[in-house]
């Protein structure tokens, strides 16, 4: 990913005071990434034809209609990206249909409601499961989120990140010209940190540290604008990543594509951020053939 988005920004809407925020948020983005932005309005189908499933479908396919007709009325005339704005609206459940699009797109936006825990345990929700399952980048964007420009972009970075993870935040800090916190955590479980420093695979924390130092020095030659701090901490990422965020910030953490169900058994970090962060998050998957082809 680089500071022009060639492939577009798409946003999911349904209707909600949520996914209109998304649109905002993805409509500035957009902007400042000359990206073309693309509206989809997803509606499911029933998998059997049944009694009253026609009716059914027929009312989900003229609410996600609605719910397009209210995107394309709230940008009015604007062009975000330069560019005239595509409205879709396609079968399917939200969460297939938008995975889709990510892997065409750079950057796949969905708005976050606020579930209580036991709503999200049962039903799950759109955003969790496209962060987890999308090939592409995902920003989701909760309820009471500022949608302009933030205060902070914080990056959770860890031992072995991926070369999107990193650009992807001093991109977003360039284009939107504001400082970025570079997060390192640290175990304090030591069992595990006697286990990770013997494993030459992930190496010490010196070592990680060194390489996370090279790796900044990298991007910051990349982007000489972007005025960055380092700040390590020990503890619970999950708390550490949460830790003094406001709904003006703009967090960034890496992700690994897995099922929603498998995200929430184990607790994922990016699972376990986006269920209480007030601020956009944007999930950064590896792009690497065994990801994209994982069932």
């Amino acid at each position: 990913m680089n500071s022009a988005w060639y492939h577009g920004v798409v946003v999911g809407v349904d209707g909600t005071a949520e996914s209109m925020s998304a649109l905002d948020w993805a409509a500035r983005t957009a902007d400042l990434h000359r990206a073309r932005l693309t509206v989809v309005a997803a509606y499911p189908t029933p998998p059997e034809p049944g009694p009253g499933a026609s009716s059914l479908a027929l009312d989900a396919r003229e609410q996600a209609h609605r719910a397009a007709r209210a995107a394309r009325d709230r940008l009015g005339d604007r062009r975000p990206g330069g560019r005239e704005v595509r409205v879709l609206v396609l079968p399917g459940a939200a969460a297939h249909v938008l995975a889709q699009q990510s892997s065409t797109c750079d950057l796949v936006v969905v708005g976050r409601r606020a579930l209580g825990a036991l709503d999200r345990a049962l039903l799950g929700s759109t955003s969790s499961a496209l962060a987890a399952g999308a090939p592409g980048t995902v920003a989701v964007v909760p309820a009471g989120a500022a949608t302009g420009e933030p205060r902070r972009i914080r990056v959770g970075a860890g031992r072995e990140d991926e070369p999107d993870l990193l650009e992807t935040a001093f991109a977003e800090a360039a284009a939107r010209g504001c400082p970025l916190e570079v997060l390192h955590v640290t175990g304090t479980d030591p069992v595990v940190s006697a286990l990770l420093d013997k494993d030459r695979a992930t190496g010490t924390w010196h070592e990680s540290s060194d390489a996370l130092t090279d790796r900044l020095l990298q991007w910051s030659r990349k982007y000489p604008g972007v005025a960055y701090t380092v700040v390590t901490r020990r503890g619970d990422p999950v708390v550490a990543l949460l830790h003094n965020l406001a709904r003006h910030d703009i967090l960034v953490v890496g992700g690994r594509r897995h099922s929603a169900v498998t995200g929430r058994l184990l607790r994922s970090v990016p699972d376990a951020v986006l269920r209480t962060a007030p601020c956009p998050v944007l999930v950064v998957h590896v792009h690497r053939p065994e990801t994209l082809t994982a069932v």
